[in-house]
């Protein structure tokens, strides 16, 4: 009778350890559950804050098309609203050094005279003249530039709670008269 008073007790003990085995798991599982929900979550606001950064990127090349002069587009600061949450998105002012990035003179032989944006360029010739590494002119250049402008835009969470910032950055080129220069 002794063996079988000895066995009810070890099996009290086996339980109690199988019991807090169980329950570490799955505290461990809620845990890492709740870990992945807000990885999930962050993804989420920060691919929105890309999507508030690209529509302001948008917004200022709408203003483009509509000015004579792009340098006088200044910075801004652009609410935009994105799948139910405010950003503010803030915008590089275009006439800042360093937002013009390259600007190469369009010689005669690359335009198009059937091409209505080319029509302008042959009306005179830049005084500039393209000239090689070994000094000798290349090419005629035309009345016009092609430049090279980076637009930058950085949304971050309106209410500040989410900590989110986004910096999207993106090129665009454009033809100008050869007289307007990058600042």
């Amino acid at each position: 009778m002794t063996a079988l008073s000895q066995q009810r007790g070890a099996t009290l003990i086996v339980s109690m350890i199988m019991l807090i085995v169980i329950t570490v798991l799955v505290a461990y599982s809620i845990r890492a559950g709740n870990t992945n929900l807000r990885i999930a979550g962050n993804m989420q606001r920060q691919a929105e804050a890309s999507m508030a950064a690209q529509q302001a990127i948008e917004q200022v090349i709408e203003q483009i098309k509509t000015v004579d002069n792009i340098t006088l587009i200044p910075a801004q600061n652009i609410s935009v609203s994105n799948a139910g949450a405010s950003y503010a998105v803030a915008t590089n002012s275009l006439g800042a050094v360093g937002a013009c990035i390259l600007e190469v003179p369009v010689a005669n032989d690359q335009l198009n005279p059937s091409n209505a944006d080319d029509v302008p360029c042959f009306q005179s010739q830049d005084a500039d003249k393209a000239i090689s590494s070994s000094g000798t002119v290349t090419a005629t250049p035309s009345a016009c530039k092609q430049q090279y402008w980076e637009i930058r835009a950085t949304a971050g969470d309106a209410s500040g709670g989410s900590g989110v910032q986004h910096t999207q950055v993106q090129g665009i080129t454009m033809r100008v008269n050869a007289t307007v220069n990058c600042p």
